[in-house]
């Protein structure tokens, strides 16, 4: 065996060692998930619920009061249900402020990106004119 095919043999060994899965690396990163989360709840004040699988299946969560988990999970599904479109009516709807506020931040947001896209397209048309008398100069 040469010494490459052996580095590379000793290598392949090292990366399986890595991908089994280690009781003691597995408590460490659980541990360490759980303690990220109860420091997001906390210094965010949010409601945090994190759900871990083991290496032998077994569901672990933060926290462990599974009233508390299933609270979270219940605010996450209601968030990700699409909302009801209201009725098409005669008498326009009021919106909200905090709606009107969100959709002209939107406005906003999308006239820069234009104004971006306007002035990226400008750029890149100068480099390419840039390039092209570039190359112009070279082949005279």
């Amino acid at each position: 065996m040469t010494d490459s095919t052996s580095n590379q043999a000793m290598a392949d060994e090292d990366q399986s060692k890595k991908k089994t899965n280690n009781p003691k690396s597995y408590q460490v990163r659980k541990e360490c998930i759980k303690r990220k989360s109860m420091e997001l709840a906390t210094l965010c004040d949010i409601k945090v619920c994190t759900v871990i699988t083991g290496p032998n299946g077994e569901l672990q969560t933060w926290p462990d009061n599974l009233d508390a988990c299933k609270e979270v999970l219940d605010l996450y599904s209601q968030n990700l249900k699409p909302e009801k479109k209201h009725k098409e009516s005669s008498t326009p709807i009021p919106e909200p402020e905090e709606e009107q506020g969100e959709k002209d931040l939107l406005t906003i947001v999308e006239s820069k990106l234009v104004a971006v896209n306007r002035r990226i397209r400008f750029l890149e048309n100068k480099n390419v004119a840039l390039a092209d008398k570039g190359k112009r100069k070279i082949i005279e």
